[in-house]
């Protein structure tokens, strides 16, 4: 697959998965999933853009083109935005957000940055320039969360000093999560840790009694297949 024929010629959307909020039920927000008629394997598309030198195009194109269509959901429910760090750390991103944000055509969506933990970047989280960017960013009302936390030896360092406004547990804790009694504290110890500063949403719940348990342990927010599936969103 040539990664400019798939930008030029607009094969790039989106699938949005739910999240819910436990203690009533109800859609606390969505994240945007990108998606390509012609690659089945998201994960494919961004290591050719990364192989490209064109990630920061494809970043910022998800951004824009999900941004676009969920300006007309209801402003209480988030739109949850995947970034790698490159793209936060480029010379134009700043500038690019005041672009979107600042346009007046449609409604501005409460936007979550999921930090991508990936290994080819990994150096970058030590940037020097870091904090300053996150400041400048929530200034303009975005928040972050770290995604699949607890998947990475440096996760813990992460939060702390990135203090996230979400911290989004690897679905590995999800995982027969009813069942397993080490699950269950370590969950419960990251809910009592962040509690008060940091919203922790727990990925990857695919059955009733992961989800009780969950609830049960002080997980405000959740995601998953038993939940609800990525797909098409309805505007309007």
């Amino acid at each position: 697959m040539n990664i400019f024929e798939l930008l030029q010629k607009n094969h790039l959307f989106h699938n949005y998965q739910p999240l819910h909020h436990l203690a009533d039920d109800a859609i606390y927000g969505y994240e945007a999933l990108l998606r390509s008629t012609i690659q089945s394997n998201p994960e494919a598309i961004f290591k050719i853009a990364m192989q490209s030198s064109t990630l920061y195009k494809l970043d910022t194109m998800s951004i824009e083109k999900a941004f676009t269509h969920y300006s007309n959901q209801p402003n209480d429910q988030k739109l949850f935005l995947n970034m790698f760090m490159s793209t936060l750390l480029h010379p134009n991103f700043i500038r690019f957000m005041h672009s979107i944000l600042d346009a007046p055509s449609s409604p501005v969506p409460s936007i979550v940055f999921e930090m991508n933990e990936a290994k080819e970047e990994e150096a970058m989280w030590e940037s020097p320039l870091l904090p300053a960017r996150i400041n400048m960013l929530r200034e303009m009302g975005i928040q972050f969360a770290i995604d699949d936390f607890g998947q990475g030896a440096t996760s813990l360092k992460k939060a702390v000093e990135m203090e996230p406004e979400y911290l989004k547990l690897d679905r590995y804790f999800a995982t027969d999560l009813a069942t397993s009694d080490k699950k269950q504290k370590l969950v419960s110890l990251f809910t009592d840790y962040f509690k008060g500063d940091t919203t922790v949403v727990l990925e990857g719940i695919e059955t009733e009694d992961d989800l009780k348990l969950a609830k049960e342990i002080g997980i405000d927010v959740a995601q998953g297949y038993y939940i609800g599936k990525p797909q098409a969103l309805v505007v309007g």
